[in-house]
């Protein structure tokens, strides 16, 4: 099975025709978006269900492009929530609704699938981080960069403690193109599983203990960026809705890795689709590799 895996769409028709002429082209069986395939018209600083808003104030009215969405597996993303809150039900299209009626996380073949919201990120700088324009909201991120690259200093990191604990977690929202490794605390003290360089996490606002203190769910590595097309082997959570290689470790690295099941989680952030070139991740249940791509026509 191939998957064909974006997110951060913002309702550009132009970037989902090159993704899914892309992903035909790559014997994708299946296109999945993680959210955030439509945009919300109202600035977050004015978000304010308890007033009437238009539809045309919210989402712009796109049939076409609601159909073509229709057709490909979803999970929500803040940007659909946002929607969903502002508009009232007699207010919104049958094809409309169908694309705000998805769950908010999803399991392909033991890898799960989610927007990112639900994340907190840190800039990986010494500060906890807020969101985009309005610093200090939870799950939103601060500092992305508008063409989804990633250098040092804007890179925006997974908060270990909000990231479910299973082998590869894929991701949007932050539209940067990113790998991530956790290791768990409980796995990393006094293992070689911990060793290499590590971006300490800053404890956020609202969790438990002092404010600048390291994550204590577990150590946060960024991996070195991946050449696109080039596959990256991973090991999958073989349950009931699927299986995958198994291995040591959540994804090949080169080293021998000698934490059992559980000890680390590969996050995987997808980079964002609405650009050009449009980024997305093709993801091979039977050789248990994912890849990251880029259309570009």
């Amino acid at each position: 099975m191939r998957y064909a895996v974006l997110a951060d769409l913002h309702g550009r028709p132009g970037a989902l025709r090159r993704i899914l002429a892309a992903a035909a082209a790559a014997g994708a069986d299946e296109i999945v978006c993680l959210g955030d395939y439509l945009e919300a018209k109202v600035p977050r600083r004015l978000h304010d269900p308890s007033r009437f808003w238009p539809l045309e104030r919210v989402v712009d009215p796109d049939p076409a492009l609601w159909a073509r969405l229709a057709g490909i597996r979803r999970v929500l993303g803040n940007q659909e929530l946002r929607i969903r809150e502002l508009l009232r039900p007699e207010q919104v299209p049958a094809d409309l609704a169908v694309l705000l009626d998805a769950p908010e996380r999803d399991r392909l073949h033991g890898l799960v699938g989610l927007h990112g919201h639900q994340i907190r990120w840190s800039t990986g700088r010494a500060e906890p981080v807020g969101g985009p324009g309005e610093p200090g909201e939870p799950g939103e991120p601060v500092g992305t960069a508008a063409d989804g690259s990633a250098d040092g200093r804007a890179l925006l990191v997974p908060v270990a403690a909000d990231v479910p604990r299973v082998p590869v977690v894929v991701v949007g929202h932050t539209h940067q193109e990113a790998m991530f490794e956790i290791v768990w605390s409980d796995t990393a003290l006094g293992g070689d599983a911990a060793d290499g360089p590590a971006v300490g996490l800053v404890r956020p606002a609202g969790m438990p203990g002092p404010a600048g203190m390291p994550d204590p769910a577990g150590v946060v590595r960024t991996l070195p960026p991946v050449e696109p097309g080039r596959p990256v082997a991973v090991r999958l959570d073989a349950g009931p809705s699927g299986g995958g290689p198994s291995g040591g470790g959540p994804f090949d690295t080169g080293r021998t890795d000698t934490g059992r099941f559980g000890a680390a989680t590969l996050v995987v952030n997808v980079g964002p689709a609405r650009g050009k070139p449009s980024h997305w991740l093709l993801y091979d249940t039977d050789r248990g590799e994912i890849s990251f791509q880029r259309a570009v026509r």
